[in-house]
């Protein structure tokens, strides 16, 4: 019970970049996919009607990668805004002493944060491309499906962004000075990330993933457990 009070707060509070990133999301998605798909009906119907066919406004190259480089800014723009609202803000305020000294533990509310965090992601960017995925699969929008190696690399960005949020919120734990390691893992999540955009193997990706958000989350339930605050 205590758990889902903390939840509620947490979501309450972060809901302005819930809406904010579900938004623009929904905005640019949804106007690329409506673009992408009168051109394919346009092109379908110059086929008809005996002129060539253009390959690449017709369907044959998925329009949901365009989406994918949107949903890959809003998920790292929304890992940086959530890590900063969560672990810096408090530090900036004064506040983290209100925070932790209430009738639950530490490990309580920060296990609310990250939960909190990664309902949000879902929320605002997974369910979106989900949609977005079912939407351009669906038959007689566009000529050719998108495979599903396109759907899994969109969920990969999204878990990239949450383990960018991770990398932000330890850097915010961190009590080291800005000139020392402060920065440091905010610049591993960097290096990671152009380590998973460059791999053509989703496997790996995964792998790389997996690892680096277990170091950062390991750091980070340390840090906030053990922190003289």
């Amino acid at each position: 019970m205590k758990f889902l009070m903390l939840l509620r707060k947490e979501l309450r509070e972060d809901l302005p970049w819930l809406l904010t990133a579900m938004a623009v999301f929904l905005l640019t998605g949804g106007l690329i996919l409506h673009i992408a798909s009168y051109e394919a009906k346009a092109s379908l119907e110059s086929w008809k009607s005996g002129t060539a066919l253009n390959f690449f406004s017709s369907g044959f190259y998925s329009p949901l990668s365009g989406v994918g480089v949107w949903l890959f800014l809003i998920s790292i723009g929304l890992g940086i805004a959530l890590g900063i609202r969560q672990f810096w803000l408090p530090g900036f305020m004064k506040t983290w002493g209100f925070e932790i000294h209430r009738s639950v533990s530490r490990s309580l509310i920060l296990w609310a944060k990250l939960s909190a965090s990664a309902v949000i992601f879902v929320l605002a960017v997974g369910l979106l491309w989900t949609v977005f995925y079912l939407c351009a699969f669906w038959p007689g929008v566009f000529l050719v499906p998108p495979p599903s190696r396109i759907f899994i690399e969109g969920w990969i960005f999204i878990v990239l962004g949450y383990v960018i949020y991770l990398g932000v919120a330890l850097s915010g734990l961190s009590r080291a000075k800005w000139y020392t390691t402060k920065l440091f893992p905010p610049g591993f999540t960097l290096l990671l990330s152009l380590l998973i955009t460059q791999q053509q193997q989703i496997g790996y990706a995964l792998l790389f993933l997996a690892i680096g958000g277990f170091i950062l989350l390991f750091q980070i339930i340390n840090a906030f457990l053990c922190r003289e605050f």
